[in-house]
């Protein structure tokens, strides 16, 4: 308690000295508490799919960020039998508007059996099917998983 005490008098008798150290102190934690906080949610956590440690991501060497084409898909996912599933998928910007002005949102391109072979389950109504998985849409028309 002596120890406390002391120490409480010495900040009360510099309080400009003290003031600094604590804004110093707090201006310091503060960013890196923030910056933690982002890579551990981007990098540290595990995916939300079941067994993350299983998957795996198939590139062709010097085209590793280049798209593939859906005949060069069709035809991996055709001898993919190594693999429990394979799917593909494509960042786009689609336009969501009728006509008239632009309404740009950013989504995803993905495969039929994309939620069925990472494990995700909707929470409410459906995800995709293999019968989705052709041009124009399945028999239900275009369909789309908001989240």
């Amino acid at each position: 308690m002596q120890d406390l005490k002391l120490a409480f008098r010495a900040l009360r008798a510099t309080p400009i000295v003290s003031g600094v150290a604590a804004l110093s102190l707090a201006l310091g934690m503060g960013p890196n508490t923030a910056i933690f906080s982002l890579v551990s949610s981007v990098m540290l956590r595990t995916l939300p799919v079941a067994d993350p440690d299983r998957l795996a991501v198939v590139t062709s060497g010097a085209s590793a960020n280049r798209e593939w084409s859906y005949a060069i898909w069709d035809e991996l996912r055709r001898r993919a039998q190594e693999f429990d599933g394979a799917i593909a998928w494509a960042m786009r910007r689609f336009n969501l508007a009728q006509s008239g002005e632009v309404l740009v949102a950013e989504g995803v391109l993905v495969s039929g059996d994309f939620f069925t072979v990472l494990g995700v389950p909707p929470l409410l109504g459906r995800t995709f099917t293999p019968a989705d998985d052709a041009r124009g849409g399945g028999p239900d028309g275009a369909v789309a998983v908001i989240s």
